[in-house]
């Protein structure tokens, strides 16, 4: 079975990372991704698609130290699905995408591409969690 997405899209906030227990480092944070379309009637659609992204260990650090609100950015992973109960009992579930691979595409301030000289940020293990 292959569970695999890659989206390109914008960084929807700057993002600090957390610690687990153990000490790797866990960045969650959101990317934007456009679709613009002609609809039936001719009319032009812009709409905006919000994934949840989380990544782990050199990832994580790698998009807190390059990336902050508005850079583009490339991600390869997997979709995760989450559920749980919430303090009022009610039942809460969440899809996020568990990034392997990340490829910055611009700058901080999400001008100019960086070129050859960044290379593609990969995973290097699992994560038993």
């Amino acid at each position: 079975m292959i569970n695999s997405v890659t989206i390109v899209g914008n960084m929807g906030q700057d993002l600090k990372i957390r610690y687990t227990q153990d000490g790797v480092p866990v960045a969650n944070f959101t990317v934007a991704v456009n679709e613009d379309y002609t609809n039936k009637d001719g009319m032009k659609v812009h709409r905006v698609h919000w994934f949840k992204v989380k990544a782990f260990e050199r990832l994580a650090e790698i998009v807190a130290e390059y990336c902050t609100k508005g850079a583009r950015i490339g991600i390869r992973g997997q979709l995760r699905y989450s559920q749980w109960q919430d303090s009022e009992g009610y039942n809460r579930s969440l899809v996020d995408i568990r990034a392997r691979e990340i490829e910055l595409l611009s700058h901080k301030n999400g001008d100019d591409a960086f070129g050859e000289d960044m290379p593609i940020a990969q995973e290097d293990q699992d994560i038993p969690f």
